[in-house]
């Protein structure tokens, strides 16, 4: 499945819902797994069904429910980003980042945090919305390349129609999360102006990053930090432009 934003966009974003949590994966030692620490539900790799709901078993048999989830991800699918932003939201969970948090998870889960615990080399980023996960004509060309003429073409309007309206359904659901949330939306799209995609070209950023204080003014509200404070700062494996 490849990803394109409707106006003009380069390709280091195109890919980046399939690329980046493979690169992630390895870049950052990042391997399922869900489990409980004392009050602390740990979430380490992609959003995913399945970890989704280890985590949401883990907390219903809990006796002691935890009240902050630790999350380290490199995102995943935007619906169930939203899912495991959704759970935290309803059970007023604290959200702990102590290195790594980018794509569905910045987008949902962070700032879904009652309080939003950052380490102080944390890297939080984004890259993106929900309509930035667009299907290709070229994806869907591929997909009935099988079939020939009329049948073909019905094949190639049907697929069209369902993933646009998946799109459109997230775009819709995604509007109402924030509003939800009191969360400026256009964090998820700041960074895709046509100066700051030159820009992240030019140093070759993988996506953005912003300062507190610019996170305070879009409405990411109590932020704090686990030790010393935080600010996003370069790091090699993993380029960010920063905003402030």
């Amino acid at each position: 499945m490849f990803f394109e934003r409707v106006s003009h966009r380069p390709l280091f974003l195109t890919v980046a819902f399939l690329i980046f949590p493979l690169l992630l994966a390895t870049s950052f030692g990042l391997h399922a797994k869900v489990f409980l620490d004392e009050k602390t539900l740990v979430y380490q790799g992609g959003i995913s069904k399945e970890n989704n709901e280890n985590a949401f078993e883990l907390f219903k048999q809990a006796e002691v429910k935890p009240t902050t989830l630790a999350i380290t991800s490199g995102g995943g699918n935007v619906d169930l980003g939203m899912d495991l932003g959704e759970f935290v939201l309803e059970h007023s969970l604290d959200v702990k980042v102590s290195t790594f948090c980018f794509s569905s998870c910045a987008n949902y889960v962070f700032t879904a945090g009652k309080n939003k615990w950052l380490g102080e080399k944390a890297v939080l980023g984004w890259h993106g919305d929900a309509a930035s996960a667009y299907w290709r004509d070229s994806d869907i060309d591929a997909m009935v390349r099988h079939l020939e003429g009329e049948e073909k073409s019905k094949k190639w309007q049907e697929l069209r129609q369902h993933y646009d309206d998946i799109t459109q359904r997230s775009v819709a659901r995604e509007k109402r999360f924030f509003e939800r949330i009191s969360t400026d939306h256009a964090l998820l799209t700041i960074g895709l102006s046509k100066d700051l995609i030159k820009a992240a070209v030019e140093q070759k950023a993988r996506g953005w990053t912003a300062t507190p204080a610019l996170l305070e003014k879009m409405g990411v509200n109590n932020i704090k930090f686990i030790s010393s404070p935080w600010q996003p700062g370069n790091n090699p494996r993993f380029p960010l432009l920063i905003l402030q």
